[in-house]
């Protein structure tokens, strides 16, 4: 692609620009001692070059990274700048207990003897975006299919389109500064003849003289940065690109790099690119976004001075944090000591389990990654706190995966918080809880009746409900589930709130499988007479079908029915088996199909 070849003719040129020097600087208490996190570097086999920052999957047990470490991997070759000694490729390490393994080298198909840089892995671990200036695209993925990475493709929509049309007019930027600096020259044709070396040496500085001269050469140039992150759901990808300043260029940039967000549809389609909200990106380059297990706490590194660092703690790139309150991205702030230092600290990153954070830095020189434990007392740090879920969605009567939307609703907060997509081949899915709320699932799959489920997630200590698999019943008569998120209380039949997410979702089922007919089903434990238990059960199954008559569904569609204590499906008086049997069903009774 001849925007990439050109643009790196410039490359030494704008890194030689921004070298800097400096030590690091670390908080200390009088006596010397470390206060606080301690920055350490990460001891990984065979480096010879800096790794880039960790991407991680949501259960923390792979990550992935780019790197120009060695290998002898016949596909790999010199790099040609003689900066570096390799080409970048992907990487990835795999957590044994608490141990990670031994870099290894992704290999073909993803990597080849051309440049692979910056991956993102998705949550679920079966997909990585990645960067790479081979085929006419920029952003690339693979699959992850029963254990191999399938061949690469283009990532469609709309981001990769931009920068082709970016990459159109960078090339025919360039090509006429080129006529422009040849018809400059044009007296010295004499000693291109003579003095070939000294002819070109005098057109490269040319050229770099109009480059620093031309208002759009960052637009032009820049344009393999995308550093990007994955929000946990999968939905949004962040990245950090040059797309021009507003007003100059057509877009809504604050010059040099700024955060971006585009949403991710169900093929991996990078789409609806728009410029973070808040008060975030800036004049100066904004770069590395990661975004945490908790979907909420966003790092990213910017050179912007900051105005509020102390002496020593702030140096070219520092590492900055922001958190979205609900509606928007609140200031950000620099993290400060261990990890911002005089020099260039850049890349952060964190594990899903809020310990460990990792981030480049050339405190020492040459550009290292480091790692900080962090602890309770590191809040401002760190990431909220959370518990990772996972299983697999499967067809009740073959075992067959389903790809399914899994929604998660927040019971304490009465909020849908989110939701994420099983993988089609696979019926993986991965989700992050935070700690110390109540929350209810439901996997809703077409074709198959909506399934729920409901548990506390603890604030502190383990959790024994980490895997949950999902088996879905197929829409067909007898077909049978239980509405695990609707709720009374004590000896009521009012819905409560927090009911009515899941009875929304009931409602659209129904909206679209419009030939079933359903019973709803209402069932007591046995404290208190029959009479009285017959009575609570028909009104609660009768409040279910009144909102979801509300919510657009025919009458004639429904039937409510009272059992009473007469179906229990746990025996015992213990309260863990009255709980189980006061519930409410869904039944289909008649299906025309």
């Amino acid at each position: 692609m001849r925007a990439v070849s050109f643009r790196f003719i410039l490359v030494l040129f704008v890194l030689a620009a921004l070298v800097r020097t400096g030590r690091a600087q670390f908080a200390s208490t009088p006596s010397g001692q470390p206060q606080g996190p301690v920055a350490e570097e990460s001891k990984l086999i065979d480096v010879d070059s800096a790794d880039d920052r960790p991407s991680f999957t949501l259960d923390g047990q792979t990550m992935f990274f780019g790197s120009r470490r060695f290998s002898k991997d016949p596909w790999r070759i010199p790099d040609a700048n003689p900066q570096y000694k390799w080409d970048s490729d992907i990487w990835y390490r795999e957590l044994h207990d608490t141990v990670w393994s031994a870099p290894i080298n992704l290999g073909p198909p993803v990597n080849n003897s051309g440049g692979q840089i910056n991956p993102t892995v998705h949550p679920r671990g079966d997909l990585v975006y990645y960067v790479s200036g081979e085929g006419g695209a920029t952003l690339w993925q693979a699959n992850l299919v029963k254990g191999k990475f399938q061949n690469p493709r283009p990532v469609g929509g709309e981001l990769n389109r931009i920068y082709n049309a970016k990459s159109l007019a960078g090339s025919l930027f360039m090509d006429s500064v080129r006529r422009i600096v040849m018809k400059e020259m044009e007296p010295d044709s004499d000693l291109r003849r003579r003095l070939p070396e000294a002819y070109d040496l005098h057109f490269r500085e040319r050229l770099v003289k109009h480059f620093k001269t031309q208002g759009a050469v960052n637009f032009a140039l820049n344009l393999l940065r995308c550093e990007s992150a994955i929000t946990p759901d999968g939905r949004f990808g962040i990245f950090s690109e040059n797309f021009g300043e507003t007003g100059k260029y057509g877009f809504q940039g604050f010059g040099e790099e700024d955060l971006w967000v585009a949403q991710i549809n169900e093929k991996g389609d990078w789409d609806s690119v728009k410029a973070l909200n808040g008060n975030v990106s800036s004049p100066f380059a904004d770069t590395y976004p990661f975004i945490a297990a908790d979907g909420v706490t966003l790092y990213f590194t910017s050179n912007r001075p900051c105005g509020t660092c102390a002496a020593g703690t702030s140096g070219g790139n520092d590492i900055y944090v922001t958190r979205f309150d609900g509606n928007h991205w609140v200031d950000p702030v620099p993290l400060g000591p261990p990890f911002n230092s005089e020099r260039d600290d850049y890349g952060f990153s964190i594990g899903p389990d809020g310990e460990t954070a990792y981030f480049v830095s050339n405190r020492t020189g040459q550009s290292r990654l480091y790692q900080v434990k962090l602890h309770a007392r590191d809040s401002a740090v760190a990431p909220k706190p959370v518990t990772i879920f996972q299983g697999r969605v499967t067809d009740a009567i073959t075992g067959k995966p389903v790809k399914a939307e899994i929604f998660a609703d927040d019971i304490t907060e009465s909020k849908a918080k989110f939701s994420v997509t099983s993988d089609s081949l696979t019926g993986n899915y991965v989700l992050a809880l935070v700690r110390g709320h109540k929350f209810g699932l439901q996997a809703i799959a077409s074709g198959y009746l909506p399934h729920s489920e409901r548990f506390a997630v603890p604030a502190h200590g383990a959790f024994d409900r980490n895997k949950l698999d999902i088996a879905l019943a197929p829409v067909a008569v007898g077909s049978k589930v239980e509405f695990k998120n609707v709720y009374f209380d004590f000896s009521k039949s009012d819905l409560l709130s927090e009911s009515k997410l899941e009875l929304d979702r009931v409602a659209i089922f129904l909206a679209l499988e419009k030939s079933t007919i359903i019973e709803i089903q209402g069932h007591t434990d046995d404290v208190g007479s029959e009479d009285a238990n017959q009575k609570l059960s028909v009104a609660r199954a009768r409040s279910v079908m009144s909102y979801l008559v509300s919510k657009g569904i025919a009458p004639n569609r429904l039937k409510a029915v009272g059992y009473g204590k007469t179906r229990p499906i746990e025996k015992g008086t213990d309260e863990a088996a009255r709980a189980k049997n006061r519930r409410v069903e869904m039944l289909i009774t008649s299906n025309i199909k």
